[in-house]
C-alpha cells in the first residue's frame, strides 16, 4: 500500500502551497475553506476530508503521488497491497486505486467505507462514473432523493450531479468505482 510516509500530511500540503506561491488565506479561498481551517490543517490539528483534499490539490497542481514520495514505473500488473492509497481518518472512508498510473482512459478504484463511515460533504465530479457495491450496504444521496444499495447494485452518475455516499450498517462495505482518469489524475496523479 503506498500510504502517506512520514512528515505528516500537513506539512507536505503547506510544502505544496507554497512552492505554488499562495498564501494561506489565498489558497484557502480557493478552496472554499476558512483560513484558520487550513492552517491546523497544515500544522496537523485538523483532519481533512477526501474532497477537500482533493480540491487543494487541484489549486496546487499536485496529486496524492506527489505527498506519497518518488513515483513507481508504470506497469499492467497491480499487486494486491501495492496499490496507491488514500485514506480520511474522519470520514473513516480508504480509496484504493487499481491501475498502476492514471495515463489510461478509465481508472478503476476500490472505496472502503467503515460502519458509519460517510462523506462529509456532497461532491460533483467533472466526468461520468459508477459506483458498484462489492460487500455491504451503502446510501447514495442525490438532488433526486436517496438510493439504497447493497451488494452487486450498480449506480451511474452522469458529470457533474451531485452526490454523498454513506454506510449506515453495521459492517465494512467495499465499493467498486471506475471513471475517467482526468478526476482520479487530481487525486492520485498521472503516470
Amino acid at each position: 500500500m503506498t500510504d502517506l510516509p512520514d512528515p505528516p500530511l500537513g506539512p507536505r500540503l503547506r510544502e505544496l502551497r507554497q512552492r505554488r506561491g499562495l498564501s494561506i488565506k489565498a489558497a484557502a479561498d480557493q478552496a472554499g475553506l476558512s483560513a484558520s481551517f487550513l492552517s491546523l490543517v497544515e500544522r496537523e490539528q485538523s483532519d481533512l476530508a477526501m474532497n477537500r483534499l482533493l480540491r487543494l490539490l487541484q489549486i496546487y497542481g499536485a496529486s496524492l503521488r506527489d505527498l506519497a514520495g518518488p513515483p513507481t514505473a508504470p506497469s499492467a500488473v497491480v499487486r494486491h497491497g501495492q496499490e496507491a492509497h488514500a485514506h480520511s481518518p474522519g470520514e473513516h472512508i480508504e480509496a484504493f486505486m487499481l491501475v498502476a498510473d492514471t495515463d489510461r482512459p478509465l481508472v478503476p478504484m476500490v472505496w472502503v467505507y467503515e460502519p458509519g463511515a460517510a462523506m462529509k460533504e456532497t461532491v460533483a465530479l467533472p466526468t461520468d462514473h459508477f459506483s458498484h457495491v462489492i460487500a455491504g450496504n451503502v446510501t447514495v444521496e442525490t438532488d433526486d432523493g436517496a438510493h439504497a444499495l447493497g451488494p452487486g447494485d450498480t449506480i451511474y452518475l452522469r458529470a457533474g450531479r451531485r452526490f454523498r455516499i454513506r454506510n449506515g450498517d453495521d459492517g465494512t462495505a467495499r465499493i467498486l468505482g471506475c471513471g475517467i482518469a482526468t478526476h482520479a489524475s487530481a487525486l492520485f496523479g498521472s503516470g
